[in-house]
């Protein structure tokens, strides 16, 4: 009797953490929630980004750039679990690649309304409409690389623009 309330006993735990990871790993795939949220989840979660990108203003580029990075793999492992687990390539519920993907576009911006808004447009744009190379990231890549790389490119290609149009408005 002993034998079998520990067995129990054990599998009901194996069971609960397992259960505690996928939800840990839903909330982080979900932009702690936003993705639940029932209108536009994308923008919502590059409104995300855009509130991340601007709490950590204070540490400098440098170390957001590095946050950026070290973000990256995790969130493509949680992009790709809640994929899997949805069975869906890339549910609309999944935003962190959003929140990513905006917080690269503000990256190396000056933190001022109108190139905030323009990054914002802009970045959303890109990711809706998926222009080349956008896209290739989904031809090329596959699971969590490929949900969380088209957003990167979105907002790598972004910030680009972003920076090109800054400088010009200085030489102008």
């Amino acid at each position: 009797m002993y034998a079998r309330r520990t067995i129990l006993g054990a599998a009901r735990l194996r069971f609960s953490a397992f259960f505690v990871k996928a939800r840990l790993v839903d909330l982080a795939g979900s932009g702690l929630g936003l993705g639940y949220l029932p209108v536009a989840p994308g923008t919502w979660g590059s409104a995300g980004g855009l509130l991340i990108w601007w709490l950590t203003l204070p540490m400098g580029r440098e170390l957001q750039a590095l946050l950026l990075i070290l973000a990256a793999v995790p969130a493509a492992l949680a992009c790709g679990a809640c994929a899997r687990r949805s069975g869906r390539e890339d549910p609309s519920f999944v935003v962190l690649d959003e929140v990513l993907g905006m917080y690269l576009a503000l990256l190396f911006l000056s933190p001022s309304l109108p190139w905030v808004v323009t990054a914002f447009v802009l970045f959303r744009l890109l990711d809706i409409l998926k222009p080349w190379p956008v896209s290739l990231m989904e031809k090329r890549f596959t699971g969590g690389a490929a949900i969380l790389l088209d957003d990167l490119m979105a907002g790598a290609i972004a910030g680009l623009v972003l920076i090109i149009l800054q400088i010009l408005m200085t030489v102008i």
